[in-house]
Formats: C-alpha cells, structure tokens, sequence
C-alpha cells in the first residue's frame, strides 16, 4: 500500500474512532500514524492528492485530540463530583444518619 493511502485510511480510522467514541481504536490508530510518519521524509512538491490526504489527516487528528481532550474534562468532572458525594456521604455518617441542617 501507497503511503498515501496508508495516511488516507489511518484519517478515516481517526474520524470513525472519535464518532463512536471508540478509545482503544484512536489509541490503537495514533501508535499505527506515529509508525507510519516515522522516518518518512514526505515529498519536496507533493502532489495536489498528497496534499489532500496530509490535510485530511491533520485535522482528522486535530479533532481526536480534541474529542479525548474534551473527555478528559469530562472524566475529571465526574471525579470532582464523586468525590464531593463522597464528603457528604463521610459527614452523613459521622452525625449518626442524621440529616445535616447546613448541607444540601
């Protein structure tokens, strides 16, 4: 297979991987894209394809970083929450079961 459309079908694998939010997919793909653009020296005037396919690959990582990123914040937010449930479920159990006048 062609560099290019190694780099086409990896873009394509990005795009589909972050619609289905498909975690091990994108990890699996950015290993296979840094092996694939590792030690590749890319043509001095790439053809107008070429082109085309480095384009669609870059912004198909762009948004898989992105997506991952926004997940990250995400996660961490349900984090945050669970461990402030966590405080109020520790202070609940320290007054007996009684409910506590100053928390929601």
């Amino acid at each position: 297979m062609d560099k290019t459309m190694q780099l086409l079908r990896l873009a394509q694998g990005l795009r589909q991987a972050g619609r289905h939010r498909d975690w091990r997919a994108l990890q699996r793909l950015d290993v296979e894209l840094a092996a694939a653009l590792r030690g590749w020296v890319p043509p001095v005037a790439p053809s107008t394809q070429e082109r085309q396919v480095l384009q669609a690959l870059d912004e198909a990582h762009a948004e898989a970083r992105q997506l991952c990123s926004d997940e990250m914040q995400a996660l961490q937010q349900t984090l945050n929450q669970m461990r402030e449930g966590r405080e109020r479920w520790r202070a609940y159990a320290a007054h007996g079961g009684q409910q506590l006048e100053d928390q929601p």
